[in-house]
């Protein structure tokens, strides 16, 4: 018998399946050749008249949502903003028609969860204390429990709490920090967005500065 997590994994895999095999079809046809036969999985009609506010300033209204597949900002998951989202968000809620989905659901309760600790004035800068703790381990010499609070914030869901990570181990400057500072740079990844990406300037970044301490590293 499969888990519950096993079934969200499925589910949220055929969703991804799906929103690309539509961003395929719309290269070659519009949604209304799609939806020729009746609603397609992955699209859902839009109530226009739920969006008329929005013709007479930004111009026509969508006649149909169809799933759209995005990488979260902050973890860098692959997530699916699917139709029926998109009709609830845009016509329940009002949210603009214009907007799009940035941040998994992960990452939108852990957002949520330190505005609401901010506003309770306990731990209002949660990611910032973090930050601050793992800055403090450069001007130090690495230990082994050093060498483990960064091998940790690499492995965080917030990238910048690994570039930060990742300039430490620039203040560093050890053999093994310069090796893998130099396999972070070396590896950019396919997309502009990845974290690959993001790391690998990073790296670069990092091995510039320790270059002008230490020209001989």
């Amino acid at each position: 018998m499969k888990s519950n997590k096993q079934r969200r994994a499925e589910i949220k895999a055929r969703r991804l399946e799906r929103a690309a095999d539509l961003k395929a079809k719309l290269r070659t046809q519009d949604a209304r050749q799609l939806s020729a036969g009746g609603l397609v999985p992955g699209m859902a009609m839009a109530d226009k008249s739920l969006l008329a506010h929005y013709n007479t300033t930004f111009g026509e209204v969508p006649d149909f949502y169809l799933d759209q597949a995005y990488t979260c900002r902050d973890c860098g998951a692959q997530e699916v903003w699917t139709a029926k989202q998109q009709k609830w968000w845009h016509e329940v809620v009002q949210g603009s028609v214009y907007s799009q989905a940035v941040r998994c659901r992960a990452c939108r309760q852990a957002r949520r969860a330190l505005r609401d600790a901010a506003l309770r004035n306990e731990g209002a800068n949660l990611l910032g204390d973090e930050v601050a703790r793992l800055r403090a381990l450069a001007t130090k010499k690495p230990t082994d429990e050093s060498l483990a609070q960064v091998e940790t914030a690499l492995q965080s869901k917030w990238r910048s709490l690994r570039v930060v990570a990742i300039e430490v181990m620039g203040q560093w400057g050890g053999p093994e920090q310069i090796e893998r500072l130099q396999a972070f740079a070396a590896d950019r990844g396919s997309s502009y967005g990845s974290w690959e990406y993001e790391a690998s300037k990073a790296a670069a970044k990092a091995l510039a500065r320790k270059a002008e301490v230490d020209p001989e590293c």
